[in-house]
């Protein structure tokens, strides 16, 4: 079904943007509900499609080994299903229809957990952005939600985490993947090989860091030539076994690591030092610390929902979050993945005045008792602590460094 909405769900009548003083930033108010709700009504049948298609397995489009397989235009598309509820969401609850507002934003998270099976990277980070998209609006809904509600997306999130695919598995059919497509790179001479890459990774649609500039731009033939030229020279002194056997090596050492508790300061495996490999391995290390992050934070919006469930009906918080397990809110409490060891726990505190802090351990792996993170850009000034980055210390603090 065709999706009747935009990229950022706008309509012609939205408001103009303004200043948030609280966010520190321009926001655009909602678009008049009227305007939404025929909107909505427009995108019914493809909401109603996109259910039926979550009840079945999922694999990425396309084959190992074919070099001109386009994935963006796909994985796009899963954006755009992700933007749509998240709209959905908002406008179901502007409508007041708050159970259906929870049902659309706990989709697209499903949507972000699914998307990464066998897509190898590219299907990692699509989902891990879908989740975010949608677990955005179930923060603003969380703490207005009922009873019911509350429990039933808490519950259907827990249902969710054993559909997640593991970042080791990732790894390993990004790695058949890489391997697959290096070994028809390597059937052409060097100049072929650059030639190759620069199409895959320099096209014209492609915008690329210039590095005299730092901005993104996109690349002009002389540049991609240029580039070809370089990576070239650099191939020739190294043998297509060497670095076949290199990009192999490195991500099954990388998928190894994937298993073991997370820990900031271990090292990574070696990094190959051809010019092919030295380009594209990185982007596999530093998607660990992505995948880490969206377990963590919808997990915290897992237990944040029992909580509220929990309070409406006993009428105070619990002492620990144990509770939730022995009451019946959840099977299990989930295990947080920042932390240095497998089955520790979130943090937990009930504090005076009916409150209560959730807290991850957050990228730097130490437990700072619930201390949250604030977090500074690279001019040393405060930037948003809602977008968590490696390197940041503190604590992973819901409703301070989540949605």
């Amino acid at each position: 079904k065709k999706v009747e909405i935009s990229k950022l769900g706008e309509i012609a009548t939205s408001p103009s943007p303004r200043y948030d003083a609280k966010l520190r930033k321009s926001v655009k108010p909602p678009q008049p509900l009227e305007g939404r709700k025929v909107l909505l009504a427009k995108n019914q049948a493809a909401i109603a499609k996109l259910r039926e298609a979550l009840s079945q397995d999922y694999a990425a489009p396309g084959k190992y080994g074919d070099l001109g397989a386009n994935f963006f235009p796909a994985f796009a598309n899963h954006r755009e299903l992700a933007r749509m509820l998240s709209f959905a969401s908002r406008t179901y609850a502007d409508l007041g229809q708050k159970d259906k507002a929870a049902e659309c934003a706990v989709d697209s998270i499903e949507l972000g957990i699914l998307a990464a099976h066998r897509s190898h990277l590219i299907g990692e980070l699509v989902g891990i952005a879908c989740e975010a998209i949608g677990r955005k609006p179930l923060w603003e809904l969380a703490d207005g939600l009922d009873t019911k509600t509350a429990r039933a997306a808490a519950t259907r999130l827990e249902a969710l985490e054993p559909k997640r695919y593991s970042f080791q598995s990732v790894l390993l059919d990004e790695r058949d993947y890489t391997q697959s497509n290096s070994y028809t790179m390597m059937r052409g001479s060097a100049w072929e090989m650059a030639q190759l890459y620069t199409e895959n990774e320099m096209a014209e649609s492609t915008m690329v860091m210039m590095p005299d500039t730092g901005g993104y731009e996109k690349p002009s033939v002389a540049q991609r030539t240029l580039v070809r030229s370089l990576m070239t020279a650099q191939l020739l002194w190294y043998t297509k076994k060497h670095i076949f056997a290199e990009s192999g090596r490195y991500m099954s050492e990388l998928a190894e690591q994937a298993k073991l508790p997370y820990d900031p300061k271990r090292p990574g495996p070696r990094m190959p030092n051809d010019p092919l490999n030295a380009t594209l391995m990185p982007v596999f290390a530093q998607a660990g610390q992505k995948d880490t992050a969206a377990r963590a934070e919808t997990a915290l919006m897992r237990a944040y929902l029992a909580l509220r469930a929990y309070r409406l009906e006993k009428g105070s918080y619990p002492a620990t979050l144990a509770e939730l397990v022995s009451a019946g809110y959840l099977k299990a409490l989930p295990d947080d993945p920042f932390a240095p060891r497998f089955g520790q726990p979130f943090g937990y505190r009930r504090e005076a005045g009916d409150k209560f802090k959730l807290w991850s351990c957050g990228p730097d792996g130490d437990d700072d008792n619930g201390r949250a993170i604030v977090a500074k850009n690279e001019n040393g000034n405060t930037r948003s602590g809602r977008y968590v980055q490696s390197g940041d210390e503190g604590d992973l603090v819901a409703r301070v460094n989540t949605y």
